[in-house]
């Protein structure tokens, strides 16, 4: 059965109408309902949101209420001593006054002593007293039995201080002010601050003094805060409440709350309340909690949202809340409106489906009919093409792809008599490009070598030119590779890349180092292209090729260019020609100490200037002809001499010469005096230029004039060592076989670990354990040190970040005044706020500190972060007690040398007891480091240190 294309359009088009109808419909349903629910979420978010913001102010306005009270206590307790005292100086000024003309002074005194002593104030607490500046007693408010004696003089306040001394110093230098001791508060039977002011009475020089306790008035004006609070509402219902952080109730707004202890609480659910309140916060500062409770009168219950925060000044929990069944009320409303405005828009997105469907249908039947007719025409025009060359009429035609396709049908039996015109004329030029095919031919096989090859590289054509360059004929040419002429000295790589290239049919070029026959080298340019057939596939490989070999040797020439330009000496790749050539030699080189200097200072005119002055001078020195006098690079220079001519003992001897002879000298370089040192190294065995060089920088080291490579043979071992170190190192680095070791740190007091070191090691490739001690250095010489910092830094965070433990690294100076490595602290820090807490950081001296204000800073940066700091390994090398002053530091740590041998050397263990004491009264920790025997453990215990660290306590372990 055969069917109508038109009305198979028809109908695939109407039904992909109706299917896409259907799903828009039901994706706008979808969408509907989805904005829907996403409206219904968002307004539940932005109210509880927006009562979180309202429920926080209420009660940070609090809290600056309660703030503004706890500041204002220095301030209430220092006017009201002050008064006290002013009141007793008034009174006894006007007795004075009143008397000084008819009584003696004793009996004025005495009046004075009487008006004053029962006076009470401070809720009777409060007294005056009366001092000489001997130190004598002469009144005292509540105990008679000091008064006309010393025996409050010796008086020592709870910390230890002469309370009258200090009394009576204030006096004499200012005649009145405030003084403070610690004494017991008799009320709360507990060690409080007392503040008093004293005022000197001049015509007696007497001191009269009045005190109170800080928990006095720091009482008062709770009691002032929590009236105040109590008062607060806001909106219909809010109220601020306030309990302590035992959950007794303090403030309010309906006082059948206060006054309640939580464990008195006979309501259950009051109690629940109050106790998930204090478990919601917990080691917070402040919190959300919602919870269920009774509006006020009423016995429904509802939802609540309440914010608490911590007042820790007073150890108060200031909170607020707001009932949420009115925003539950406010959302079914929102809700509803959604609702209906949802359903009407689906309502118009039905009727407008409907329309469209009916649409549809008519529209694409009229141009279902339109379509049979316009087939119609072409069925016709196809079935006479063959036979005719009749074109269709376009003027009955509707539509305008057809007429189109109509156009280029007409076109097409245009083009079909022009191309049977036109064929004949083609096939003639084709036989005329044939033959200039072939004349380029033969111009390029004239100019150029050329070969061709198979798919596989097998020479299948080479022209007369490439049997001339190489040498082979060419039946020894075609069927064989071109490894034929491949040179020994080409790298493989140049190949793979070249066939990589050409099978990718891609055109390589480069130059190529080939040989002939004979082994002759020549050098060509080469161009290989790929050619392919009609599908695109490789069928065989052309390479032209031009002889460069002049080229490459005149460049050759031009880099074997062996004199210096500034002292026209041979330079150093002449240096490098004459050791290849001859054996038996001895070879020094020299360089000038310090010359940077002069071209930093002077300029690099004078620097040339005063190279160019060596260079005659040493020539001048150098009688020998048989000595050879290089111009190296920079400031160095090199003599060459043969054995048979000179003695390597004798050659020294001459080169210690020259060395005086340039020191002796005083270079006049544009009216400027420099002097000149020089440092050598000598040697006489083969890799005479490296061997010499190290024996130079050895010289260097060892501060000498002149070191023989022979006579140091541990240069070269040294030097092989550092360089295995070096790329041990390197390679555990690259393979994270660097890794952290914690050893604990014992508290003396409680015997229990509190926190943990954390130690570099490197994981050998065969799993041995090896110490810093061993790559550190090496680390620090060839500029991997940060590197290995920072994979410490990281891996002691990703171990302790969620660990409820100190932990302690180590960092040098080089460490801190190196940007990059504090960079990457500061972003562990950020990324682990919780770990920052934690953290202590050691810093290890290697050399005294210079950069005095930098390394504050870092500190002070750090503790905004909430680390600690900790100077390692004090009481050797640079550590001093200036360091504990000028850095603000938390933790000493005792160096190991001191602590292991306390037990028997006296004098470690009298510095170490100073640095405890100095530590203690600045309030620092103290750790002893190296605690191997229990011996020592006591010991250090005994001199009161804070914390031990040893084998005795425990080993470094891995991490897991």
């Amino acid at each position: 059965m055969r069917y109508k294309l038109s009305k198979i359009i028809f109908y695939i088009v109407f039904c992909i109408s109706i299917f896409s109808i259907v799903v828009i419909e039901v994706f706008d349903v979808s969408y509907e309902y989805s904005l829907y629910q996403d409206n219904s979420i968002r307004l539940e978010k932005e109210f509880v949101k927006k009562q979180k913001q309202n429920l926080k102010l209420e009660v940070q306005r609090a809290i600056a209420l309660i703030e503004y009270n706890y500041n204002k206590k220095e301030k209430v307790i220092s006017e009201n001593v002050k008064e006290r005292t002013y009141e007793a100086y008034s009174l006894a000024k006007s007795l004075y006054e009143k008397y000084k003309d008819t009584k003696t002074k004793e009996e004025i005194l005495e009046l004075i002593k009487n008006s004053l002593r029962n006076i009470r104030f401070y809720d009777g607490y409060g007294y005056y007293s009366i001092y000489s500046y001997d130190g004598k007693t002469i009144m005292h408010g509540i105990n008679k039995e000091y008064e006309n004696n010393y025996k409050l003089k010796e008086y020592k306040d709870l910390n230890g201080k002469k309370i009258l001394d200090t009394i009576i110093n204030v006096a004499k230098k200012k005649n009145e002010g405030y003084v403070n001791w610690r004494f017991l508060d008799p009320i709360n039977k507990k060690e409080d601050r007392k503040t008093g002011y004293l005022k000197v009475f001049e015509p007696y020089n007497l001191i009269i003094v009045a005190a109170d306790y800080i928990s006095r008035i720091e009482k008062e004006l709770k009691k002032e805060a929590l009236d105040r609070i109590r008062k607060i509402t806001y909106a219909n219902d809010g109220y601020i409440f306030i309990f302590d952080l035992k959950g007794n109730i303090l403030a309010h707004k309906y006082s059948k709350y206060e006054g309640k202890q939580l464990s008195l609480i006979k309501n259950s659910k009051e109690k629940q309340v109050i106790e998930s309140l204090m478990n919601a916060l917990g080691s917070k500062d402040e919190t959300f909690l919602t919870y269920s409770w009774n509006r006020p009168n009423s016995i429904d219950f509802t939802d609540k949202l309440t914010y608490i925060k911590k007042f820790e000044k007073w150890g108060w929990i200031i909170g607020t809340g707001a009932y949420l069944d009115t925003m539950h009320k406010l959302l079914e409303k929102e809700k509803q409106t959604l609702q209906e405005k949802t359903f009407y828009r689906l309502f118009y997105s039905l009727c407008i489906f409907i329309f469209l469907l009916v649409f549809i249908y008519f529209t694409f039947r009229k141009i279902s009919k339109e379509m049979d007719k316009s087939f119609s025409v072409f069925i016709d025009f196809f079935k006479r093409a063959n036979i005719t060359n009749e074109k269709i009429q376009t003027k009955n035609i509707k539509f305008y792809e057809f007429k189109e396709l109509a156009i280029y049908a007409n076109k097409m039996i245009e083009l079909k008599l022009q191309n049977e015109h036109e064929l004949e004329s083609k096939n003639k030029e084709v036989l005329i490009n044939l033959s200039l095919l072939n004349e380029y031919k033969k111009a390029v096989d004239a100019s150029a070598i050329v070969s061709k090859t198979d798919e596989f590289g097998v020479i299948t054509f080479a022209n007369d030119k490439f049997c001339n360059i190489s040498g082979f004929t060419k039946e020894e040419l075609i069927g064989s590779k071109h490894n034929l002429v491949r040179h020994p000295d080409t790298k493989k790589e140049v190949y793979k890349d070249l066939w990589e290239t050409i099978l990718n049919k891609r055109v390589w070029k480069g130059v190529l180092k080939n040989k002939t026959k004979k082994g002759k080298t020549y050098y060509v340019k080469s161009t290989i292209v790929p050619i392919l057939d009609m599908d695109s596939n490789i069928k065989e490989f052309i390479a032209i090729r031009y002889d460069i070999s002049d080229l490459i040797n005149q460049e050759k020439r031009i880099k074997l260019q062996t004199t210096d330009i500034l002292t026209n000496l041979p330079n150093r790749q002449k240096l490098l020609e004459d050791l290849e050539l001859k054996d038996c030699l001895i070879l020094s080189v020299f360089n000038i100490l310090r010359f940077k200097e002069v071209n930093e200072y002077y300029g690099f005119e004078v620097g040339d200037k005063l190279l160019l002055s060596v260079a005659q001078k040493l020539r001048s020195l150098l009688k020998n002809n048989n000595l050879f006098l290089y111009k190296l690079q920079g400031d160095e220079f090199a003599i060459l001499v043969n054995k048979n001519i000179i003695t390597l003992k004798e050659f020294k001897i001459q080169c210690e010469n020259i060395i005086h002879s340039i020191k002796q000298i005083k270079f006049e370089i544009e009216e400027n005096i420099l002097e000149v040192n020089l440092v050598a190294g000598i040697s006489a065995e083969k890799n005479y230029f490296i061997n010499a060089e190290m024996a130079k920088n050895h010289a260097k080291i060892e501060n000498k004039d002149i070191i023989i490579f022979d006579e140091n043979r541990e240069i070269k071992s040294n030097l092989i060592e550092n360089i295995n170190w070096t790329q041990k190192l390197k390679k555990a680095l690259n393979e994270d076989r660097i890794v952290i070791f914690i050893q604990a740190i014992i508290s003396n007091e409680t015997q229990k670990v509190e926190k943990y070191e954390c130690l570099v090691r490197m994981i050998d490739e065969d799993g041995t354990i090896i110490s810093p001690f061993k790559f550190l250095n090496v680390a620090k010489k060839s500029k991997l040190y940060n590197e290995l910092t920072q994979k410490v830094i990281k891996k002691a965070f990703d171990y302790f970040a969620n660990k409820d433990v100190e932990f302690s690294i180590n960092l040098s100076l080089e460490d801190i005044l190196h940007k990059p490595t504090i960079e990457f602290l500061k972003e562990k820090l950020e990324e682990n706020r919780n770990a920052a807490q934690r953290l202590i950081v050691e810093i290890v001296e290697e050399e005294g500190i210079e950069n005095y204000q930098e390394i504050c800073d870092f500190i002070e940066k750090l503790k905004s972060y909430g680390c600690k700091i900790a100077i390692d390994d004090f009481g050797t090398g640079y550590s001093n007690f200036e360091y504990l002053m000028k850095l603000n530091v938390d933790i000493v740590k005792i160096d190991g040398s001191m602590i292991k041998y306390i037990n028997q050397d006296l004098n470690a263990k009298i510095v170490t007891e100073l640095i405890v004491t100095f530590a203690k009264k600045l309030n620092i920790k103290t750790v002893a480091e190296f605690v191997h025997s229990q011996e020592i453990h006591e010991i250090v215990t005994d001199m009161g240190i804070d914390f031990s660290q040893g084998f005795y306590l425990g080993v470094p372990k891995p991490i897991e």
